[in-house]
């Protein structure tokens, strides 16, 4: 039996090693005794740094230009419902790069895809297992220049009071949809990787499907039970975001050696908490889904100065000596 059968998906209705892992993520908020005062000061959400929502051990983070980027493609116009589907053959077709969202039921992800798509347009419940459906959205461009925009497929999620049909039919689209860019697996901050996300995650890899892990929920690590934290209180939950990010890289890539289909960076994000008006981690979620579409902002690159190029023999005439 697949791999994915076995994670019983869930009645819920309506995915280089050129950059290394930066020394730096904590470079505001070491977990030190030395940067901790006698008195402790209250460190506020607005004083958090985007980068320590995020760890990146192969790709570079996005630049504020491309997160700013990033906001404006999903917020410029509304989402738009394009199409459920219960079955694979019933799918529409279409030209648009695609992206899906999966996880355990009660991950959080109808209320993340809303915070996402600037609307609410995801059917969201208290109760756990309300996807029944394949439901697809777009953002960005216009109906008739479908390249330029990118299509969302909120699917079913898994655990338990799941059906092994639905599971199938998500099985054929992560192998068959020409059109997928990227399978985002979304993990809760507060509980980590589960056994069932292991077996997805191995699937992902058996069938060369591209996966990201995103961490739900992390105002739930950071700000559960106070409005205000001393830095040391601080510090001391983002240190355990950390450890968490760090299992989920053993996950994504238990051989270093290995970089078959998972992006080598974890993003947190929550789908309530603002900071400066922004939800936190959103629109790092935001870039990496326009970078699975290649639809991002590019970084601009400072074109280097003209240099005169000399031969071997010209060095060689100017430096040989006269009369």
């Amino acid at each position: 039996m697949s791999v994915f059968l076995q994670l019983q998906p869930c009645t819920r209705s309506g995915f280089r090693r050129s950059i290394r892992s930066s020394k730096s993520f904590f470079h505001k908020h070491q977990y030190s005794s030395a940067s901790i005062s006698s008195k402790p000061s209250t460190l506020k959400a607005s004083n958090l740094e985007p980068s320590v929502l995020s760890y990146h051990w192969d790709t570079l983070p996005p630049t504020v230009g491309q997160l700013k980027h990033a906001s404006q493609f999903f917020t410029k116009k509304p989402p738009a419902f394009l199409w459920s589907a219960e079955k694979f053959k019933a799918m529409a077709f279409g030209d648009s790069p695609e992206v899906c969202f999966l996880g355990r039921s009660n991950v959080g992800k109808s209320s993340l895809l809303n915070a996402l798509l600037g609307d609410k347009i995801a059917h969201t419940s208290s109760k756990p297992g309300r996807t029944r459906l394949m439901n697809a959205f777009a953002v960005g461009g216009a109906e008739d220049n479908g390249k330029n925009r990118l299509v969302v497929l909120d699917m079913p999620g898994y655990g338990k009071g799941g059906r092994a049909e639905w599971g199938l039919q998500i099985l054929k689209y992560l192998e068959k949809r020409k059109q997928l860019t990227m399978a985002f697996l979304l993990v809760d901050s507060e509980h980590g990787v589960k056994e069932s996300d292991k077996q997805l995650l191995a699937m992902f890899r058996e069938k060369g499907v591209p996966f990201q892990v995103i961490l739900s929920k992390v105002d739930r690590v950071l700000f559960e039970g106070s409005r205000s934290l001393s830095d040391n209180a601080m510090q001391y939950r983002l240190s355990n975001l950390r450890r968490t990010m760090e299992s989920v890289q053993a996950v994504v890539q238990p051989d270093t050696e290995d970089e078959a289909g998972g992006v080598g960076e974890v993003i947190a994000c929550s789908s309530e908490k603002r900071v400066d008006g922004d939800l936190l981690g959103i629109n790092a979620v935001r870039f990496a889904m326009l970078r699975a579409a290649k639809l991002e902002r590019k970084p601009r690159m400072k074109e280097a100065k003209p240099v005169e190029i000399v031969s071997f023999d010209d060095l060689y005439s100017r430096m040989k000596p006269t009369g």
